[in-house]
């Protein structure tokens, strides 16, 4: 029998198995006061400025999925400067976004039960007006680097998204 879980979205049941990690904002806006929050950040589903000098962009990390023809994908937010924080505003409805070349970012968010992952180096793929743009990480020797390079089980991903189940 599956796991039900309430959908803070649209208030319906999804099963466990189809949902994945997901973050709605990165770390350093959610460490920040209500008021520093309500007078700094501007934010939407997709985008997020903190000031006049921070810029996010939510995104998805892939990881292959052993057994499976589709990865799954943490949601997260990486770090950009301002210029590509801009370009990517600019192509954000673009069709042909995903011809551009990738941003270099660092992930903003800590995933539970790994080693900080914020501040890991990243490129930013975008992918189609449709879609959220895709992150991979640099090859460095972190468990999520690895992960994403060597593949995870389907035993791993459900541990993923019982950190918020």
């Amino acid at each position: 029998m599956d796991h039900l879980v309430k959908c803070e979205q649209c208030g319906l049941e999804h099963s466990v198995d189809e949902m994945e990690l997901t973050f709605r904002r990165p770390d350093d806006v959610i460490a920040l006061s209500a008021e520093e929050r309500k007078r700094l950040v501007q934010e939407n589903s997709n985008l997020c400025t903190i000031g006049e000098g921070r810029y996010f962009v939510r995104a998805v990390l892939p990881l292959p999925v052993e057994g499976r023809e589709l990865p799954y994908n943490i949601g997260l937010w990486v770090e950009v400067d301002h210029s590509a924080f801009d370009k990517v505003r600019e192509l954000w409805s673009d069709p042909n976004q995903a011809e551009e070349p990738p941003f270099e970012v660092h992930i903003a968010n800590d995933i539970p039960t790994l080693p900080p992952s914020s501040g890991l180096k990243a490129t930013l793929h975008l992918t189609g007006p449709t879609t959220r743009p895709k992150v991979l990480l640099a090859p460095v020797l972190h468990p999520l680097a690895l992960e994403q390079t060597k593949g995870i089980t389907a035993h791993r991903a459900h541990e993923y998204t019982s950190l918020f189940a």
